[in-house]
């Protein structure tokens, strides 16, 4: 008898838990491209590297909050470009604008077949985090997302960006704020308080001439010569 009833019980548990699941599944919160009412859609028609790309309507955008690395001469470059074609090049996308950047370009969250672009591509290892000041709903997202692909070493974040070759000890530092890319030697004075960043263009250099090929100045608070 007893036996029946541990039975009995043990089917009524199992028909609540089913029940449980559907509901939530039914119900979970919806994504943001379904909740978001302020979305507009648009057709890209040109990608330019990583995180950048032209659309139908002749402007050009920047995906919010992420940075990929410089095209074509950051590691992975080619790469990020190459993701963001295969994910929204001659598609129909919805986004979300914010404002604009010093260069003119409309800053945006980007969805697609719903998909959330920023944070794919931060979480495969194309492009990093970039906080902002003021953080969106989506902030938390990306950064979990880039918190997966450094656990996992993932893109940007694997050997093959983050290794420094023997005796290159020259730091090349990109401030996107003013487009500016500044090399520290081991001498100058805020060479300990510069960090190579990964998926950045930040670069290390083994010689002054070949940080000056790449475009970088040398910093100006080194010792003069």
């Amino acid at each position: 008898m007893l036996r029946k009833i541990g039975i009995f019980l043990l089917g009524i548990i199992g028909f609540v838990s089913i029940v449980l699941n559907v509901y939530f599944f039914k119900t979970k919160s919806p994504s943001p491209l379904s909740s978001d009412k302020n979305l507009q859609n648009l057709k890209v028609t040109r990608v330019i590297d990583g995180d950048t790309f032209d659309a139908e309507n002749g402007e050009r955008y920047r995906l919010y909050e992420i940075d990929a690395p410089e095209y074509p001469k950051g590691c992975l470059g080619e790469d990020a470009k190459t993701r963001l074609e295969n994910l929204i090049l001659n598609k129909t996308i919805s986004i979300k604008s914010f404002h604009r950047d010093n260069f003119g370009r409309i800053l945006i969250l980007v969805y697609s077949n719903n998909l959330f672009i920023n944070e794919i591509l931060v979480e495969e290892g194309y492009a990093v985090f970039s906080k902002d000041k003021t953080l969106t709903e989506t902030s938390l997202t990306i950064e979990k997302a880039q918190e997966k692909a450094r656990l996992t070493q993932r893109g940007v974040w694997s050997d093959l960006c983050l290794t420094k070759k023997d005796n290159c000890l020259i730091k090349g530092n990109y401030r996107s704020a003013n487009n500016a890319r500044i090399y520290h030697m081991p001498d100058c004075y805020n060479y300990d308080k510069i960090t190579i960043k990964p998926g950045t263009s930040d670069r290390w250099f083994c010689t002054e001439q070949e940080a000056k090929m790449a475009g970088f100045r040398k910093s100006l608070d080194c010792p003069k010569l």
